[in-house]
């Protein structure tokens, strides 16, 4: 007697990014990085933030990689806005250079979630975008304090009196504004991955933040930290 054959699984789709740079060379770099990957479905890159927030309408990605400046047209912070006012969940990476110019704060707080240097190894920009796709999380904020302060970029309407945080909200912060995760935050500081998550959630509901890149904008703005 025959054994009863088993069910075939379901194959996993790889995700759908979208990449939105006026530099061609970038877009080709980042579109082979990721192809090679085997994880992402690749779609064709865009060279506006017109043609961007366009593809993203007709095509609804996983995930937007978007530059920041891409003059002389729509910038990366208004197509961030164009692409959340169209869906609120749309998850948005930023392209950054070495040196990240204005623009980089106010696209966080557009919507975007995280960014990485357009210099970065395959393996880095492989690392971001599918932590960016398992959602919200520490990791995917190193550096970013330090490049944000970098860019010189100012994000307007704060309010000028400052939220009143306890001592390990404060102390979360710090360890979130350096990129730690979740699960070395509690180890560090003897706490639970579950009381880790509660600081976290609670912080960004005094600090008005959507998201932790949100966090962090704000943590510079009120002068919580600032990069040694």
């Amino acid at each position: 007697m025959s054994e009863p054959t088993a069910e075939p699984t379901a194959a996993v789709r790889p995700a759908s990014v979208l990449i939105v740079d006026d530099d061609r060379w970038t877009t080709r770099a980042v579109a082979a990085a990721l192809r090679e990957s085997g994880s992402f479905d690749v779609l064709d890159p865009q060279h506006s933030g017109e043609a961007g927030v366009e593809a993203f309408a007709r095509m609804r990605p996983s995930l937007v990689l978007m530059d920041v400046n891409m003059p002389p047209g729509m910038s990366g912070v208004d197509a961030t806005k164009e692409i959340i006012a169209l869906e609120p969940k749309a998850t948005i990476v930023l392209l950054t250079t070495v040196s990240p110019g204005p623009g980089l704060a106010r696209a966080l707080e557009a919507g975007a979630m995280a960014a990485v240097n357009k210099s970065a190894s395959d393996a880095e920009l492989l690392r971001v975008a599918e932590a960016a796709l398992d959602g919200d999380s520490p990791v995917l904020l190193q550096s970013l304090a330090e490049d944000i302060l970098i860019s010189g970029d100012t994000v307007p309407d704060v309010p000028s009196q400052a939220p009143v945080l306890t001592e390990m909200e404060h102390t979360v912060l710090i360890e979130v504004c350096e990129g730690r995760d979740y699960s070395e935050i509690a180890e560090r500081h003897f706490i639970t991955m579950h009381t880790v998550k509660s600081h976290a959630r609670n912080l960004r509901i005094k600090l008005g933040a959507k998201n932790l890149a949100q966090v962090v904008v704000r943590a510079i703005q009120y002068k919580f930290y600032s990069p040694e």
